[in-house]
């Protein structure tokens, strides 16, 4: 099996192990919230109110800590999973850029624009810096043409990732990629914490 493959599979075990792990507990927080209620609801009829009420007091705390850690560990298996989903990835043995697993159709241009600003993240990169690297000294290119560059990729990552905003721009500066939302993904599968350091 290709590496590439064996590293899917390998992400999918996990998102399965971690999502019958949730399961498992919301299940139970659910059952145990299920059978309180049934016993609050049968005990004024029989005259055990005030025991039961005594009974689920003195647990309390137990009952809320078992909610709330079910609902925790479901919601950062939601958490993680939509994080990677949208993440703006640089795929070294492709040098290529992907939000998730979606491959972003870039022109020359702008795979250009983007490689720069990978490369300088998290610090701005000056309009007249991408200007002077894609056009030689005489070419005809006025530099609000960066403008229309960036916006194009600015949308298009957008686009890719439903709505997630990955260029900030920097007043006076120019603009940064934000890098809480970016990763490398080495040759061998791995994700590489310090994105910026990578020369795409």
């Amino acid at each position: 099996m290709p590496a590439a493959s064996e590293s899917l599979a390998g992400l999918l075990r996990d998102c399965e192990a971690r999502l019958t792990e949730s399961k498992r507990s919301v299940d139970d927080a659910l059952e145990l919230v299920r059978r309180a209620s049934a016993l609050a609801q049968q005990a004024p009829a029989s005259g055990e109110a005030p025991a039961l009420h005594a009974l689920l007091d003195s647990h309390r705390d137990e009952l809320v800590g078992l909610v709330l850690s079910a609902l925790e560990q479901g919601g950062k298996t939601r958490e993680t999973r939509s994080d990677y989903l949208n993440s703006l990835i640089y795929r070294e043995e492709e040098n290529q850029y992907r939000v998730g697993r979606r491959q972003v159709g870039l022109t020359d241009s702008e795979k250009r624009v983007l490689d720069l600003l990978w490369q300088a993240m998290p610090q701005p990169v000056a309009r007249r810096t991408i200007h002077q690297a894609l056009y030689a000294e005489g070419e005809q290119a006025t530099i609000g043409t960066i403008d229309v560059f960036v916006s194009n990729l600015r949308q298009k990552l957008k686009l890719a990732s439903g709505g997630r905003d990955f260029i900030q721009s920097v007043r006076g500066q120019g603009w940064a990629l934000k890098s809480d939302y970016c990763r490398t993904r080495s040759a061998n599968g791995d994700a590489n914490a310090e994105p910026g350091r990578q020369r795409a």
